[in-house]
C-alpha cells in the first residue's frame, strides 16, 4: 500500500457533502444531516453569500440548539422528555438560523498535503473533519474516519 497518499486522494468533493448558507434554519440542517446520515456525513458546512466557508454545524451544535437553556443547569440531564420540550417552543427554536449555533472552522488543509499532516492537524485541533483547499478555493473535506482507515491499513501491512 502506498504510504505517501495525499489529502486529495481521500477528499469528499464539496458537492457531495451537506452544506448550506448561514441563514438556513436549524430544522433545514437537521433534514440535511438525516438524509446524509448513511453516507457517514455528520457535519453541515456553512457558507456566506459569496460561498465562502464561515463555519461548520456539528451534531453537538444541533443538540445544543435543541436543548433548552434551563436544562444546561442540570448535571444529570433534562428532567422532562425531549418531545415535551419541542412541543413547548421547539418550533421557534427550529426556525432559528444556523449561524447562531455553528462552530468556527479551526483549521484548513491543502489538497497536496500528506494524510499524516491532516491526521496531525486533526489531533491538535480535536477535529473530525478538515476543509480542503486547492489554490485558495474550498474543494471538499477530509474526514478522520477515512484517514484512520488509510493509516491503519499501512500499519497492518508492516
Amino acid at each position: 500500500m502506498e504510504t505517501s497518499k495525499k489529502v486529495k486522494d481521500l477528499i469528499i468533493p464539496i458537492s457531495d457533502y451537506p452544506h448550506m448558507p448561514y441563514w438556513g434554519t436549524l430544522k433545514e440542517a437537521i433534514v440535511q444531516l438525516n438524509v446524509a446520515y448513511d453516507t457517514g456525513h455528520h457535519t453541515v458546512l456553512v457558507f456566506d453569500e459569496a460561498y465562502k466557508l464561515v463555519g461548520m454545524l456539528l451534531q453537538k451544535d444541533i443538540l445544543r440548539g435543541l436543548e433548552p437553556k434551563f436544562a444546561q443547569h442540570y448535571e444529570e440531564g433534562v428532567p422532562i422528555a425531549w418531545d415535551d420540550l419541542l412541543k413547548s417552543g421547539g418550533e421557534k427554536q427550529l426556525a432559528r438560523p444556523i449561524k447562531e449555533f455553528m462552530s468556527a472552522v479551526t483549521a484548513l488543509i491543502d489538497a497536496e498535503d500528506s494524510i499524516l499532516k491532516a491526521s496531525h492537524i486533526m489531533l491538535q485541533k480535536d477535529a473530525y473533519l478538515l476543509p480542503v483547499m486547492e489554490e485558495n478555493k474550498l474543494v471538499g473535506v477530509v474526514r478522520m474516519g477515512d484517514l484512520f482507515h488509510e493509516i491503519t491499513n499501512v500499519v497492518l501491512e508492516l
